[in-house]
């Protein structure tokens, strides 16, 4: 599916948070489950820290547990330009950017709309 970019985003981190499958992160908070981002938790590593969805973590007392690898980063958008989503998860899309390059990362659904 594509979407075209119909409000900036100039949010993407520096330094987003990457984990791999296994991996043992403090649990910070989570997302107001009835804000605009629910399903994502703010966990803390060595020398990390950043939102990751709650679908791919067990949460047990203040641990986290990783199950699958994840990387948060996130592109940088100008109104107009085109997106190819690989696939959805909590408001957000895994995609490259039409004509561009191959370089995957999350987008903001609130910011695009499907063509």
């Amino acid at each position: 599916m594509e979407y075209q970019v119909v409000k900036e985003y100039q949010d993407a981190p520096k330094s987003p948070i990457q984990i791999v499958k296994g991996e043992k992160l403090q649990f910070v908070e989570e997302s107001d489950p009835e804000g605009d981002w629910p399903n994502w938790v703010f966990c803390r590593g060595i020398n990390k820290e950043g939102w990751v969805p709650k679908q791919i973590l067990v949460v047990k007392n203040r641990e986290v547990t990783v199950l699958e690898d994840y990387l948060a980063k996130e592109h940088n958008l100008t109104v107009g330009e085109i997106l190819v989503q690989e696939h959805e998860l909590n408001g957000w899309i895994w995609s490259k950017k039409l004509g561009n390059s191959e370089e995957l990362a999350w987008a903001p659904l609130n910011h695009l709309c499907a063509v």
